[in-house]
Formats: structure tokens, sequence, C-alpha cells
């Protein structure tokens, strides 16, 4: 009886795609990850070379939103102005607080996170009210975001205009504090950008998560001090958790360089001077853990919005 013979077992190797590097293959690694960041950085010169681009698309969207529009940027005003009225006579009328400066408070914060709020939720629809420039035309898609940040910061400027007829009215003085006003802004600009980045990408994916972003960002509204004061806050521990916000950065920034110690009250505010906690300062000293964080939100944003460029066509 004959016997068959054995066969040996095959081994079947898969080769290995060059996309694709063993962990352990420190300098493929090494190559692959330098082309990313020589890639990353012809695509920021890319970007800086076609900046006009940016005043192009701001110019545009502006004007096809207020060249029909009577009072113009007046409506983008209503909203904060309304606001703080609403909270001034909550907070400061019906409890009878002896704050008449109060209203001023609120109106700078309110101003600063309606800027932050458009750059955000605008940013996520910003890649598909595009759709016609991204398909059929190159450029860096990174300098969407970029527009809808610059047109909330002309919003914010404008806003701002409002703010010394505030002032005068309340008695209360310019101080030379003010020149740390384009430093916070500067500040808030890079802040907004980490954050936009991300939310342009995830926006054109989840339709609908712009009007759950509009929630959550109200609610991290509240719990910033930009209807209180940080000061109210006795116990070290909460303190520090609210200085990790970095809006708290923002907001309490913005009031120290608007407030005035001691000034004297105009004849249609005579009780301002029962006010004495208002004071003029420095910028707070979370402004510095706000750029900390912005910085980095922008660097990694910014590459993510980079690395996910690519599929906007299939997406939108």
């Amino acid at each position: 009886m004959s016997s068959e013979p054995k066969k040996k077992p095959v081994t079947r190797l898969r080769a290995r795609t060059t996309d694709t590097p063993r962990a352990l293959d420190f300098d493929t690694l090494l190559v692959e990850n330098a082309r990313k960041i020589v890639g990353f950085r012809e695509y920021i010169k890319e970007m800086w070379h076609r900046r006009g681009l940016v005043r192009v698309l701001a110019g545009r969207q502006l004007k096809s939103q207020y060249e029909l529009n009577v009072v113009g940027f007046a409506w983008w005003l209503a909203e904060p102005l309304s606001l703080a009225a609403v909270y001034y006579v909550l907070v400061a009328v019906l409890t009878k607080r002896q704050d008449h400066v109060y209203i001023l408070v609120v109106l700078i914060s309110l101003l600063s996170f309606k800027w932050f709020q458009q750059s955000v939720i605008q940013s996520m629809n910003t890649v598909r009210g595009n759709a016609s420039l991204v398909t059929d035309i190159y450029f860096p898609r990174a300098l969407l975001p970029i527009t809808e940040t610059m047109i909330g910061l002309a919003h914010f400027g404008v806003g701002l205009c409002i703010v010394p007829i505030f002032m005068l009215f309340l008695g209360v003085g310019p101080t030379p504090n003010l020149i740390w006003l384009p430093v916070i802004v500067a500040v808030q600009l890079i802040f907004n950008l980490g954050a936009a980045y991300p939310m342009a990408v995830w926006g054109l994916r989840y339709r609908n998560l712009p009007n759950l972003m509009g929630n959550i960002i109200r609610l991290w509204f509240y719990l910033s001090p930009a209807l209180y004061e940080l000061t109210r806050f006795s116990n070290g521990t909460v303190k520090f958790i609210m200085e990790l916000n970095p809006l708290t950065g923002l907001f309490e920034s913005y009031r120290r360089i608007f407030r005035l110690a001691g000034f004297t009250p105009s004849k249609l505010c005579p009780k301002c001077a029962s006010v004495p906690h208002y004071y003029a300062g420095a910028p707070h000293p979370s402004l510095i853990w706000t750029l900390i964080l912005g910085c980095f939100m922008l660097l990694i944003g910014a590459w993510y919005f980079t690395r996910k460029e690519t599929q906007f066509g299939k997406e939108i």
C-alpha cells in the first residue's frame, strides 16, 4: 500500500505597502513625517501668497449681507445691545444692585462672545457655502475659516465703536491701559481660529452639528465670568477652575482695560460714583493660558484641516 507524501504547510506572506510603514521602521516613519511637515510648510506659504483672497471673500460676503440693508451693521449690534439691556434689568434693576456700570461690563463681554460664536458657527457652514469655489477652483481651503473669523472681527470692531458712547454716558474715561486692546484682540483671533478649523471639518460631515454647537457655546457663555466678575468667587479651588476656562482670560481682560478707579461721574449718571470696585489695569493673567491653548488649538486644528481637505469634494 503506497502512501502519498504529506504536503508541507505553505506560509503566505502579504507584502507591506509603502503607504503604511511599520511602527518599528523608524527610518521610514521619519521620512514620511518629514515629508508631511515640509508639505504643511509649503501649504502655509501658499496661503500667504493667496492672502488677498481673504479680503475678496470677506468683502463679497459683507456686501451681499448689507448692500440692500438700510442700517447695515446696526442689525448685527441689535442682539448684544438687546441682551445687555435684558441682563441689566434682570440683575441691576430687579435686584436693586447699586452698579450702574454693569451694562458696560456685560456689553463688552457680549461683543467678545458674539465674535467667538460667529467664528465657530459660520466656519461650520463655510465649506458648503463656497461649494462652487471648492469644487471648481484650486486655492488653500484653510483660507475659508480665516475669512469667517475676519468677518467677525469687522463686526467686533464696529461694536467697539459704541463702547465710548456708553463710557461717556456713565462717566467712565479712557485710560492708558487701552494700549493692551490690540494684544487681547490678537489673542482672541488666534483662539477663534483654533476653534474654527476642526469645526469647519465636522460641520461639513455632520449637517446638524451647528444647531447643537449653538446651544453648547451659549451654555459655555453662562458658565464663564461674563455676567459676573471672577472676584465674586472666594473659594480658591473654584476660582482656579474658572481661570482654566479660556474665555475667562478674554472677558476679564477686556473689562479691565476699560475700567477706571475713582472716575468722575457725569451729569447724566450722578450715582456712578458709588461703584468703587471698577478699576483699570493690565489684562488678566489667565490671558496667557488662553494664548497658549489657542496656539496649540490653531496648530493641531490647521494640521487636521489640511489632512481632511482632499475629501471636501466628496462630502459636499
